[in-house]
């Protein structure tokens, strides 16, 4: 009976000490030719994120005529202007400053057959005449009438933005040609 108490506790040591001989090789085995702040390998033709962020800021918003100036909706869609632009990325680094503008060229609402319609369309720009235009047509329920414009302005609002980030993003990593 002591024999096998003993042979158990020289089994489990020789465990333990196999185990250390084992994480000592691997940290040793690891190379060293990899920097520790060095970005995990990427695929080809993918940048690594820039640190940082740049200061975005929207330049002027252009509303349609007849649209109510200095309204909830105009405020909602301001905000979710700068949400998108926030969340967007632009390809540049913190210090770099972007100006973008937004024409709200269309936004009508119309009902039909148990389904209202809300028809939008925005002309994003940049400096140096960069611009996209974003379309939507979409459809809700008559009795959510507010709910369903909102959406339609925050659909737009990331899609203008993102586009125009993309844009911008595709400027600063292109070589400059000579």
């Amino acid at each position: 009976m002591r024999f096998c108490g003993r042979l158990r506790r020289v089994r489990s040591a020789g465990l333990c000490g196999l185990a250390a001989c084992a994480l000592t090789l691997s940290a040793t085995a690891q190379s060293d030719d990899s920097e520790p702040d060095e970005p995990p390998p990427i695929a080809r033709g993918v940048a690594p994120r820039e640190v940082g962020r740049p200061t975005v800021r929207l330049d002027r918003l252009e509303l349609p005529a007849g649209f109510p100036r200095h309204t909830e909706l105009e405020r909602h869609f301001r905000e979710q202007l700068k949400h998108a632009a926030r969340h967007a990325d632009w390809g540049a680094k913190r210090g770099a400053k972007i100006e973008y503008r937004v024409k709200l060229e269309e936004l009508s609402v119309r009902d039909g057959e148990r389904v209202v319609h809300v028809r939008c369309t925005a002309l994003g720009s940049l400096p140096k005449g960069r611009t996209t235009r974003t379309f939507i047509d979409f459809g809700g329920n008559p009795n959510e009438r507010d709910k369903v414009v909102r959406h339609v302005l925050e659909i737009v609002a990331r899609g203008v933005v993102t586009r125009l980030a993309a844009i911008e993003r595709e400027r600063r990593t292109q070589a400059p040609t000579n």
